[in-house]
């Protein structure tokens, strides 16, 4: 839409030629505000108001010529439209005004008057179209130069079309240089021909002319105006960020060389840890079975000789051995629990269980045990011998911690639950406290004294360990006098 109202200088010496071309002005806008000049004083002044948006000229003047009249509106304004609106002219008037910047030649006659019209409107809009593009140009360029990052247009043989003033700091120049080319090639940009549609990216380290260089992040995209190809590109100076990754990548380094290193020699201590602990073992229990063996064949050879105190302290020795050879033993058991590498395969319940009864054969008939199982168990995903070890310590704390004079009794049941199982062990055991329900799974805990209940203090700890090491879980529900329910929760076994 044109601006309201349309201000025009109208040149010409005749009243009557004035008068028409008014006329048809009026037509064609609603507001119209024509100045009509007459000698070359009221074009200075009017020329020195800027009160205008177009001037209509003839060619011939008493007091000048057209020709004459565009050069002092373009000297002064070149952005102004100018129409000439003449008979006197010729070819050679209208093609010497065209390169002065004339906006249309009219021929000046009856039939031409609304031709007059339709080229002044065209003319306003043509220069209110350039105004307002002039406009955005110059928003856009001051955008450009308010900002920290780079921009700049180029030729894909790396000729510098355009760029803002962060890019121009960025490359090392104060301003861009009007006598000589720039090729970004000559700073490692490596502009080329490209054949990509979509924008891309790439990481770059710029060369600078003082032989610095920069790491920067180029946005690039490809456009083509009238045929010719231009590479558009949004450049990030990321020297801080890549200088921080490079220190990263170097300290991630040495504390990977650290980690291996420190591996290492951790791999060798548990290796001597474990030639130590295997030796200690031989080293400690042999005199213990020697102790153990003949504390019970003089309490057998010569026990009725001997006091009843005396009996009674070869006994406790006789104990003692025995608890401090299963104590090493479930040490052993534990810190390899701690150190096997666990690959996890389907193991079946009942053959663990029935591994562990076998072993627990001698125990159970001397105490009367009542076990009753529910079969069938089901498979699960985990390690045969860990899981017999837990089953063992299971089923011998439920034979072991009942109330005196108590015939145990033990139930084991599997629950299956989505894509776990459950495996339980109920006894009829003295039971367990609620504030202690945690703290029995830690190593060498003992909730009962050595007088009436003997043990290490580590069975349940080897329990946890080795469930946790198959990715499992364990726990206990129970309250004092009433028994304990023992549960294991493992990895289910599916067949594909």
């Amino acid at each position: 839409m044109l601006r309201q109202p349309v201000r025009i200088l109208l040149i010409d010496d005749n009243p009557d030629e004035r008068i028409l071309i008014i006329r048809q002005l009026e037509q064609e806008f609603d507001e119209l505000h024509v100045e009509q000049i007459v000698d070359a004083q009221e074009l200075t002044q009017l020329i020195n108001s800027e009160n205008f948006d177009l001037v209509i000229t003839d060619y011939h003047l008493i007091w000048t010529n057209g020709i004459e009249v565009l050069r002092a509106i373009k000297a002064r304004y070149p952005e102004k439209p100018v129409v000439m609106f003449t008979n006197t002219g010729s070819e050679e008037i209208a093609v010497e005004a065209m390169k002065l910047g004339l906006d249309d030649y009219v021929i000046k006659s009856p039939e031409h008057y609304i031709s007059l019209r339709v080229s002044v409107r065209n003319a306003l809009e043509r220069s209110q179209e350039r105004k307002r593009s002039y406009l955005l140009d110059l928003r856009l360029q001051s955008l450009l130069e308010r900002l920290n990052v780079g921009v700049f247009r180029a030729l894909p043989d790396g000729r510098l079309l355009e760029a803002n003033s962060a890019f121009l700091r960025l490359i090392g120049l104060d301003a861009f240089p009007t006598e000589q080319e720039v090729n970004l090639n000559d700073y490692a940009l490596q502009i080329g021909s490209y054949s990509q549609s979509k924008p891309w990216e790439r990481q770059v380290e710029l060369e600078r002319p003082d032989g610095s260089k920069v790491w920067v992040l180029l946005n690039e995209s490809v456009s083509k105006f009238d045929g010719t190809i231009l590479i558009d590109v949004l450049v990030e100076d990321i020297t801080e960020r890549v200088q921080a990754e490079m220190q990263i990548q170097q300290i991630n380094a040495t504390l990977e060389q650290r980690v291996i290193e420190r591996t290492q020699q951790l791999e060798q201590a548990n290796k001597d840890l474990e030639t130590f602990a295997y030796s200690m073992s031989h080293d400690i229990r042999e005199p213990l079975r020697t102790i153990h063996g003949f504390a019970r064949v003089i309490l057998e050879d010569f026990g009725e000789s001997l006091g009843t105190v005396c009996q009674d302290y070869l006994q406790r020795i006789i104990n003692g051995a025995k608890t401090l050879d299963e104590l090493i033993q479930n040490l052993l058991i534990y810190s390899r629990f701690n150190r096997t590498d666990i690959v996890l395969q389907p193991v079946a319940l009942d053959a663990v269980l029935n591994n562990a009864l076998s072993q627990l054969e001698e125990v159970i008939q001397d105490k009367g045990v009542e076990i009753t199982v529910e079969k069938p168990l089901p498979i699960v995903m985990g390690n045969y011998y860990m899981l017999i070890q837990i089953v063992l310590n299971l089923l011998s704390n439920a034979i072991k911690f009942v109330a005196p004079k108590t015939q145990p009794q033990i139930r084991i049941w599997a629950e299956e639950h989505e894509k776990n199982v459950c495996f339980w062990v109920q006894d009829n055991g003295i039971g367990i406290a609620p504030e202690n329900q945690q703290r029995i799974f830690q190593t060498f805990t003992r909730l009962n004294g050595a007088d009436f209940y003997q043990g290490s203090g580590i069975g349940l700890a080897l329990v946890r360990k080795g469930v946790e090491r198959m990715g499992g879980k364990v726990g206990v529900q129970s309250e004092l006098e009433e028994g304990s329910r023992f549960w294991v929760k493992l990895l289910q076994y599916k067949e594909e």
